[in-house]
């Protein structure tokens, strides 16, 4: 199992750092981002009981126009 770095802090919520995982996140690279994203929708799902197995990435686009110049 891979060993984990996570950080602790106790105090007043007021005191606490705004956003302390966004230097973390911009560290890491694209593929880990849709990774862990993509892990969050399937929690998600299973936490609400639907069938995880019908999940899928849509990959269609409505349509691609040029735009005149």
């Amino acid at each position: 199992m891979k060993k984990r770095n996570i950080k602790i802090w106790y105090g007043k919520l007021e005191d606490a750092e705004p956003y302390p995982d966004v230097k973390y996140w911009q560290a890491q690279p694209d593929a880990k981002k849709f990774e862990t994203a993509w892990q969050m929708v399937i929690d998600a799902y299973a936490m609400k009981g639907e069938d995880v197995s019908e999940l899928r990435l849509q990959r269609s686009v409505g349509g691609l126009q040029r735009r005149g110049s």
